[in-house]
């Protein structure tokens, strides 16, 4: 009994030893591979792609004044920020269970985006496969390009998923300035009303002594107001792209009588335009309840590039009161 007992004992040992030795080894592959999504530096990103599973394709390249879009626009720098810092801060939650992994797999092989990072190579330093949420909506399955593994990853603190944040919209990573200009960059400005030409007004800068000049004004001018309006070109941005309107309707829109034009000279990029025009609606009313034909909060704004966007004239308005805001 007494060898029986010894016996029973030895294999207990051996048993735990095994247990120990497979769950430390299992621990440390998954936690090697956890380790896997996160960019720890992401100043030496020089590179990001993005692409959804239709093939739609999102590049972002690094140059020394910020970031590009599809090697043609200026990126959002909030969304440039809020996905490096995604990547940055990205940790892994939990394994998805062996129940649920074939579910997982399939579901991100029918919709995901692909990202890839560079840094200095021509090849990608890491890339990984985004998914949607998890079932409680607090994690986002991931995985990465070449394993058969997938995670449910999180940020630290934030209490969602972040699917949302590695879009292939091209119009959602450009950036929507059309104006950011400092007084001091500023040469002057010209605006113009084709339906009123008596509140056109032109801002000039005298080169010699620095001081401005607005025509047409015989009263002497306010600088204080001056500055004050020419501050207002440090930040003025459009809301968003028109991407519901055929070419044709939009082109009927640039053949109606315009708002407004401006036209902002700088000594840095030369000279900015944009021109305003109403925005039709199909069905609206007023505060009074009256019908109207057109948008009282956006308008159509048209770029030097020609395209056609949407901003608002909470935005505009005070850039176009005309002449008699100096008078």
């Amino acid at each position: 009994m007494r060898k029986i007992g010894i016996g029973v004992a030895f294999l207990f040992v051996i048993t735990l030893i095994t247990f120990w030795v497979l769950n430390n080894q299992s621990s440390s592959t998954i936690k090697s591979e956890l380790t896997d999504f996160a960019v720890q530096d992401t100043a030496v990103i020089s590179k990001i792609t993005l692409e959804d599973e239709t093939g739609v394709t999102v590049v972002l390249d690094r140059n020394e004044k910020g970031w590009i879009v599809n090697q043609e626009f200026i990126a959002r720098p909030d969304a440039v920020r809020i996905l490096l810092t995604t990547m940055s801060k990205l940790s892994v939650k939990s394994p998805v269970s062996q129940q649920g992994m074939n579910s997982v797999l399939k579901n991100i092989i029918a919709k995901h985006t692909l990202i890839k990072i560079y840094t200095s190579s021509e090849e990608a330093d890491k890339a990984y496969y985004v998914g949607g949420p998890d079932q409680t909506h607090t994690g986002t399955l991931m995985l990465m390009k070449g394993s058969s593994r997938p995670f449910i990853t999180h940020l630290e603190g934030f209490h969602g998923f972040l699917t949302t944040r590695y879009f292939t919209n091209v119009l959602e990573w450009r950036h929507r300035g059309i104006f950011e200009e400092q007084i001091h960059n500023i040469d002057g400005l010209n605006i113009s009303f084709p339906a009123d030409s008596s509140l056109d007004v032109d801002i000039s800068r005298n080169e010699t002594t620095g001081s401005w000049t607005v025509s047409p004004s015989s009263s002497e001018i306010d600088t204080f107001l001056l500055m004050a309006y020419l501050k207002k070109y440090e930040l003025v941005h459009y809301e968003s792209f028109e991407e519901t309107k055929s070419p044709e309707f939009l082109d009927s829109i640039r053949g109606t009588e315009p708002l407004f034009q401006i036209s902002l000279r700088t000594f840095n990029h030369g000279a900015i335009g944009v021109t305003g025009f109403k925005k039709p609606i199909r069905e609206g009313y007023d505060p009074e309840g009256n019908a109207i034909g057109y948008d009282l909060d956006r308008l159509y704004l048209q770029l030097d590039n020609g395209e056609m966007v949407i901003g608002q004239y909470a935005i505009f308005d005070p850039l176009t009161k005309g002449i008699g805001l100096f008078r």
